[in-house]
Parts: structure tokens; sequence; C-alpha cells
């Protein structure tokens, strides 16, 4: 599936993952294949995030990050649920 982060564009985002909290938050995990020197420079943490796909737009605050070569990028977003 293909998508942006933060205004940079991924081509491989090979899985997501939605976590519902009893805090009233969201956790919103996403992995992007490859390596991205441009998403490296805006993963930081407690940053915003904004994930566009084609079906939906999630915007939190992100909360984990990790980068492998192999296995590319893994970034949490955490959003508080709108009652």
């Amino acid at each position: 599936m293909n998508g942006t982060f933060n205004g940079i564009r991924l081509r491989k985002i090979t899985s997501r993952k939605i976590t519902t909290t009893d805090r009233g938050t969201t956790l919103y995990s996403f992995r992007a294949s490859g390596i991205l020197p441009e998403l490296e420079a805006v993963l930081r943490l407690q940053a915003p995030g904004l994930l566009i796909l084609s079906n939906e737009t999630v915007e939190g605050t992100i909360v984990h990050y990790s980068a492998n070569v192999q296995a590319g990028y893994e970034v949490m977003m955490e959003s508080v649920m709108n009652s």
C-alpha cells in the first residue's frame, strides 16, 4: 500500500495495526520497507505525525519508532479518540 507520512511519500507500507487502550487513546502502528533518509529526518519522539492513506487519515503523536536495514521502519503514533 502507498501513502504519505508528514509529507514524505511511502511506496511500500507493508503492515498497519490499530490498538485501542483503556485510557481513551488509539495506538496506530505501521511498517514501511526500504531505506528512506527523508523519513529518518522527521522521526522524533513526541513529534506530530500525519499518515495519509487512500482510505484513511491518521493524525497523532509519535510515541515509538525503529529502523532496521532488513525490516524497514516501524512507527507508532498515539491519537486521542474523539467522543
